[in-house]
Parts: structure tokens; C-alpha cells; sequence
């Protein structure tokens, strides 16, 4: 159609605005039912933002406020010169973005079924915020987004997948907060943020899969309600982590194997930490250390030491509970399975003594409190011995008085005799050690009367 055959009073002030480079504000507020005086036909706004010999878009955007649009608004594979900004608008009909390129996409306040914009080229922001709704999917697959991703205070209600931005690249934030809602799942599978990636105050039904995002700055969790929600983070990587005590509380599944992050910056302590990897840990069939390893050495490099030796106790405490469950699994009657299964479940008992006094070896400064108590039970038992008369200590006193001096034999015994019927030795010949025996005390004596 030509544009001169759109001739509704809507339409009409959408071409004098087109015309005039000026906005064409239909109504202040989102109609809740299509009119003569606020229905545009889609095919007129494919048209303006094409271009005609008379009526071509300004370079800011083509911009319509307050619009109840009928029909496809069909732009699959076309490369526009302007911006489409729909503000507080309602179609009728889905809106097709296939392989289209164009300088930015501002729905805010918009309703509509479905937006497929796979394989998008957004040399700008791309808003769908302040009250945008879309009852179907929100396709965005496979799109290069220069600018910002604002989903701000948006409602995706498809109940399967609500949000698809599968390997999407955008160029700066991508704000997923602000009473957003999601009742089905958002698919950010190897995406990657060159900016933020922010869920905050947000509803989530089904949850999230980020499986190998990247994001280089801030990864941002909290206030995050629902109930059971999944969350899969295998193989991402981000830049900070930052979360808030409880956000993780709606988390019944997570997955984060091979999670990767330089930096935490949170209020939660080491317990809520621990429990965050229990999650982990229910999720997945077999124990993975990977979690553990990863928190500890980014909890160590932000000086928190203890807290990341509590980390990696735990971490051992699993890896030898899996090794005996391992062991059960793998019992076949035979003799060397057998005996394998029982050394793993005895291996346990054997290492509690070094958890006791080292920690596995994280925490060496136990050793310690060990030391002080075998100290203070020797003390306790010496005194106790000296208390009952069993034992006294050796006094100077004692040593040089005149009668331990006089219990000494005045000259050396003899060491053997070979006549006479008496011997001094036990045996028939003499002892090697008996003249030092014999000559010790006289020796002792002669020291003590020098003195």
C-alpha cells in the first residue's frame, strides 16, 4: 500500500509527525482496546521506516506513543536507517525483526504476543523495560547488540521459554532487575557481556541458564524470588560476583561446575558460603571439587584465609565421602572390590585425627591448642604424682649436706679379687662396667669435698 491509502486519524498524524520529524503522540496512555482515532496499521509503520520519496524518518527514530497497532509489523532482513521506538503501545500482532539491522529498538511500556529478532543487528540500545509485557516468546537468538540490553521492570510471561538470548553479544549492560519477571526460562547460553549482567529484585518461575556465559565486570544476584528455581552456571566466567545473604534462598537447583569469577564482593559470610556449594552439590549425581577450589583461592586472595580453610576442610570431607560411596557403588562379590570398599570405609575414621589436630593440613595453627592441652595435662598429672609423695624434686640443699655426704664410702670398693674365698663380683670374672661403678661414688664425693 501506498501511503497516501492510509487515511485513519492515527495514521494520518503519524506521517504529518514523520514529516515534521517530530514524535506522534497518539495517547499518554497504553490503549487497552483499538479505536478509530489510535489504530495504526503495521504495514504503514514498515513503510515510514523504509522511506519514501516524500516522508523519510528523522535520524533520531520514528517514534509513536499511545498506538494500538494492527497487523505484522514485518521487518525481517531489512536495513533501516532509523531507530523504532514504540512507547506505551499494544499489537495486535507479533513483531518480526529476523536478520534486520538497525540503529536501536526502544519499546518501553509496549505490549504485544512475540518478538522474534534472531540474528538482530542493534547498532544501539535495545529497551524493552518500564512495563514492556510480551505473552509469547521474546526471541532474541544469535543478535549483536552494540549498546544496552534493558529488560528493567519487564514481564515475559511465555510459560516454557520466556527470554531467549542464546550466544547474544552485547556491547555494554544488560539489566535484568527492577520487578522484572520471567515465568518461563531465560536462555543466556554462551552469551557474551561486555558489561554488567545484573538480576536484581526480579521474579523468577523457572529460572536461568548462563551454561559458558561471559561477562567482564559485574555478575549481580539479589533479591531474586520464586520457588525452586534452577540456576545452571557450567563453565561461566565473570568478572566480580556480587551477591546478597538470602538471594540464593529460591535456588533449589544449582549447577556450577567450572564457575569462574576474579572477585567477590558480598556481606555473606563463610556459612551461607558453604551452603550456597551444598546446593551444588544436592544438584549434581557426583561431588565435584572444582566449586570448592574456586572459592577458596578467590577467598584467600582477598585476605580472607580462615574462611577459606573452613572452605577446603569441607572440600575433603566430600571428596572422602564420595570415595566411599564410590566404593559401595562399584562392589561386585569379588575379594578385591570388597577389601577396596572397606579400606575407603575405614579410610574416614583413619584420617579423623589428622582432621582434629591439622585440618587436613589447612588449619596447622590446631596443632597448638593440642600442645597447650597435652602441656597442661602433663603439669596436672607431675603435680598430682609430687602432691601423693611419689616423686620429689632434686634440691641443692639436699645435695651438700653432711649426711648425704657421709652415705658415701670413703674408698673405692675393689672390683675383683683373685685370692681369698670372698668376691665382690657376681660372676667368675669380673664385670668390665665394675670398676666404673665402684669408682663412681668415691668420685662424686671428691668433687663434692673440693667444693
Amino acid at each position: 500500500m501506498q501511503i497516501k491509502d492510509y487515511d485513519n486519524p492515527a495514521e494520518l498524524r503519524l506521517i504529518e509527525a514523520c514529516r515534521k520529524g517530530d514524535d506522534a503522540i497518539i495517547s499518554w496512555a497504553r490503549p487497552e482496546a483499538g479505536r478509530a482515532d489510535n489504530t495504526i496499521r503495521a504495514g504503514l509503520i514498515r513503510a515510514l521506516l523504509l522511506g519514501t520519496d516524500d516522508c523519510t524518518p528523522p535520524a533520531r527514530g520514528l517514534c509513536i506513543e499511545g498506538a494500538w497497532i494492527t497487523g505484522n509489523l514485518y521487518l525481517a532482513g531489512e536495513a533501516l536507517k532509523a531507530p523504532l521506538v514504540l512507547i506505551r503501545c499494544t499489537l495486535e500482532e507479533d513483531v518480526l525483526l529476523m536478520d534486520c539491522t538497525l540503529p536501536g529498538l526502544y519499546m518501553p511500556g509496549t505490549h504485544l504476543p512475540k518478538l522474534n529478532a534472531h540474528r538482530l543487528q542493534c547498532n544501539g540500545p535495545l529497551h524493552l523495560r518500564e512495563g514492556f509485557k510480551a505473552t509469547g516468546l521474546v526471541d532474541l537468538g544469535s543478535p549483536t547488540i552494540t549498546g544496552q540490553l534493558s529488560c528493567a521492570s519487564g514481564k515475559f510471561l511465555a510459560q516454557n521459554m520466556a527470554l531467549n538470548c542464546n550466544t547474544v553479544t552485547v556491547g555494554a549492560d544488560v539489566f535484568l532487575r527492577g520487578e522484572f519477571e520471567a515465568r518461563g526460562r531465560i536462555n543466556l547460553i554462551r552469551a557474551e557481556i561486555n558489561g554488567n549482567l545484573e538480576l536484581s529484585s526480579a521474579t523468577l518461575t523457572k529460572g536461568l541458564d548462563a551454561q559458558g556465559i561471559r561477562v567482564r565486570a559485574q555478575f549481580v544476584w539479589a533479591d531474586i524470588e520464586g520457588d525452586g528455581i534452577a540456576v545452571v552456571l557450567i563453565d561461566a566466567k565473570v568478572g566480580t560476583l556480587c551477591d546478597t545473604p538470602g538471594s540464593w534462598q529460591s535456588v533449589k537447583k544449582l549447577r556450577r561446575s567450572s564457575f569462574r569469577y576474579e572477585r567477590i564482593e558480598s556481606d555473606m559470610d563463610v556459612q551461607e558460603r558453604l551452603d550456597w556449594l551444598a546446593k551444588h552439590d544436592a544438584t549434581v549425581s557426583r561431588f565435584t571439587p572444582q566449586p570448592c577450589v574456586q572459592l577458596a583461592n578467590i577467598l584467600r586472595r582477598q585476605g580472607f584465609a580462615g574462611d577459606a580453610a573452613r572452605v577446603l576442610m569441607r572440600r575433603e570431607d566430600k571428596q572422602r565421602a564420595e570415595e566411599w560411596d564410590r566404593a559401595i557403588t562399584a562392589m561386585d562379590f569379588s575379594l578385591r572390590r570388597e577389601l577396596t570398599a572397606y579400606a575407603h570405609q575405614y579410610r574416614p575414621l583413619l584420617s579423623l585425627p589428622f582432621k582434629w589436630m591439622f585440618g587436613y593440613g589447612h588449619q596447622p595453627a590446631w596443632v597448638l591448642l593440642w600442645i597447650a592441652a597435652i602441656l597442661g595435662i602433663t603439669i596436672w598429672f607431675a603435680q598430682q604424682i609430687h602432691i601423693h609423695g611419689q616423686f620429689a624434686p632434686t634440691s641443692s640443699v639436699v645435695l651438700t649436706s653432711q649426711d648425704w655426704l657421709a652415705s658415701f664410702p670413703t674408698e673405692p670398693l675393689p672390683a675383683h679379687r683373685r685370692s681369698g674365698a670372698r668376691r665382690w663380683t657376681l660372676g667368675r670374672r669380673p664385670h668390665p662396667g665394675g670398676t666404673i661403678q665402684a669408682l663412681a661414688p668415691f668420685s662424686m664425693r671428691s668433687i663434692y669435698l673440693s667444693r
